[in-house]
């Protein structure tokens, strides 16, 4: 059996200049070789280290294999450990590769700053990193050294100057129920309010790279205010920024509405309907809206309210004009009189003029005139200048039921009804100041009441001394002076108010096609009822009393 071993006739040597070397002497008999066999020989003499080129040892063994005779094979080499150093185009990072050694020196940290030198590398080098990789003994892009990028500018911002300009929500009471159709009140502004601020761009922040060199940063965008913003200006008087156009001021009074860099005032709102996705509305300003306005919602605002649709039992009060392309259509809840103590759920005041198709069920309070297109049935109508219901000419204006009420004068086609409703028609004084007048009356009414009932007490309390307790007596007397005192107060406030009235020249109440039963007619104090179905006519006042087509009629109603 040969005990012979592979490497009795292969050995292996490191030569002086690095090299390993494979050394085969010739021999009759070869034992077999591997590559196991190789490494397992390297491993003893040490050798196991150092590098070995690519297909060395297939390449050896196959040698051997066919060799007759010696020889001597270069299978590998010593290397040092290797330090590559990659820098970014940009020169923004510093990336550190690291190859162990084969059985040779491994790089240390004079070479990398050597290496960081060369290439040159002056700051933001990252300390930990290269002692961590050293420590490590190998390393694959490692960043080694970091450049600061620089910070873009900020772009030119809009700041609006309006923290009130939020999503209208609905409210809560104190006991927590919510009004789903009182969204809060809307803003609104006046001129010379400042809307918006406009900071200007900013240059930004300069950065560095690794080699030392500045990099510049890129501005931020220039954005002036929108072009086109309506009821708005700038600010010329800015002191923080003159000539940079950084302030926005509203230029009228109205409503500030936000949009893409910048701010529009709008003097009218326009809204599509409102309802309780709206919220009720209070606004300085006018409203425009093109649709309804539904049950329960509350418009209040200082200038016109124009409404494209209906108006269905809600509350609308202006500071101008009420403009209704449809009509409004209300209810109404007895409290007294069938006639006269109505609550309507449907109001509408003007300080201005009211207009609308059609009405029903409604209060209307108008500082000037109230003209309906259509008819008015059921309503409480009062002007401090003229009502007119119908066209002029026309056959559809009708007056059915309710009250009108106006100073200088009441026109329509036809008034009452053939089902008789009661119609009242008054004309020829400020109804708002009879108001007051019939409020003193209540008032000293309730005053003599008052005043008799204190008598009998006292004339009781007289005839039955024992029953004065606790000078009940004399409490009462001056309580009797005291309504007294009010009493003629009374008096003389309503006397004053009563001179104010005058009754206006040429007043008229002119029904253009007819005259129902029910109609009752009142011109200043004079009152006149119809009881008969009567053609057209104009009544007003001759003599004291109301003359209707001629027909002389008195004060107390009978023809």
């Amino acid at each position: 059996m040969n005990d012979e071993s592979p490497t009795d006739v292969l050995t292996f040597k490191l030569v002086d200049d690095g090299k390993l070397l494979a050394i085969f002497e010739a021999c009759e008999c070869k034992p077999p070789l591997d590559k196991a066999i190789i490494k397992d020989a390297l491993a003893e003499q040490g050798l196991s280290s150092l590098f070995l080129y690519e297909n060395s040892l297939p390449d050896l063994i196959k040698k051997y294999s066919e060799a007759t005779e010696g020889f001597v094979l270069e299978i590998g080499e010593r290397r040092d450990g290797i330090c590559i150093l990659k820098i970014d185009d940009d020169k923004m990072a510093a990336k550190l590769t690291l190859i162990p050694p084969y059985g040779g020196t491994p790089v240390g940290l004079l070479q990398i700053q050597q290496a960081l030198q060369e290439k040159g590398v002056v700051k933001g080098i990252i300390k930990n990193e290269i002692e961590a990789a050293l420590k490590e003994g190998y390393a694959t892009e490692r960043v080694i050294a970091q450049g600061a990028q620089p910070v873009r500018g900020i772009d030119a911002r809009f700041q609006s100057l309006i923290p009130q300009i939020r999503e209208r929500k609905p409210r809560i009471d104190e006991r927590g129920i919510v009004n789903y159709r009182d969204l809060g009140q809307l803003i609104v502004v006046k001129p010379g309010d400042p809307l918006m601020c406009r900071t200007p761009p900013t240059e930004g922040e300069k950065g560095w790279d690794i080699t030392g060199q500045v990099v510049m940063p890129q501005p931020g965008q220039d954005i002036p205010f929108a072009s086109g913003l309506q009821g708005v200006e700038l600010d010329s008087d800015d002191e923080l920024d003159p000539d940079n156009n950084s302030l926005l001021l509203a230029a009228i009074a109205g409503q500030p509405k936000l949009v893409p860099n910048g701010v529009v005032v709008e003097p009218t709102i326009a809204l599509p309907q409102v309802d309780i996705s709206t919220g009720n509305m209070r606004f300085d300003g006018t409203i425009n809206i093109k649709g309804d306005v539904k049950e329960g919602m509350k418009i209040h605002v200082t200038g016109d309210v124009f409404v494209g649709g209906t108006v269905e039992a809600a509350e609308i009060e202006a500071g101008g004009n009420v403009v209704i392309k449809g009509g409004v259509i209300g209810h109404s809840e007895q409290s007294g009189d069938p006639s006269e103590d109505l609550i309507f759920n449907a109001k509408i005041i003007s300080k201005g003029s009211i207009s609308a198709r059609f009405a029903e069920n409604v209060s209307m309070n108008a500082g000037i005139d109230i003209i309906i297109e259509e008819f008015s049935m059921h309503n409480h109508l009062t002007a401090l200048n003229r009502i007119l219901v119908g066209k002029s000419g026309g056959k559809k204006g009708r007056i059915i039921g309710g009250i009108t009420c106006a100073p200088a004068l009441v026109k329509t086609a036809i008034i009452g009804s053939s089902a008789g409703f009661v119609t009242k028609v008054r004309a020829g004084f400020n109804p708002y100041l009879q108001a007051k007048i019939d409020k003193f009356k209540l008032k000293i009414d309730a005053n003599e009441k008052e005043q008799g009932d204190i008598r009998k007490i006292i004339a009781f309390i007289s005839m039955h001394p024992e029953k004065d307790k606790n000078g009940l007596l004399n409490k009462l007397f001056h309580t009797r002076e005291k309504l007294e005192v009010d009493r003629a107060q009374l008096h003389a406030d309503r006397i004053h108010l009563l001179s104010e009235i005058t009754l206006a020249e040429h007043v008229q109440v002119i029904a253009e096609e007819a005259v129902h039963c029910g109609a009752e007619i009142q011109i200043g104090n004079s009152i006149w009822k119809n009881n008969e179905e009567r053609g057209k006519g104009v009544f007003r006042i001759v003599e004291g009393e109301i003359d209707f087509d001629n027909t002389m009629l008195s004060i107390n109603g009978s023809n």
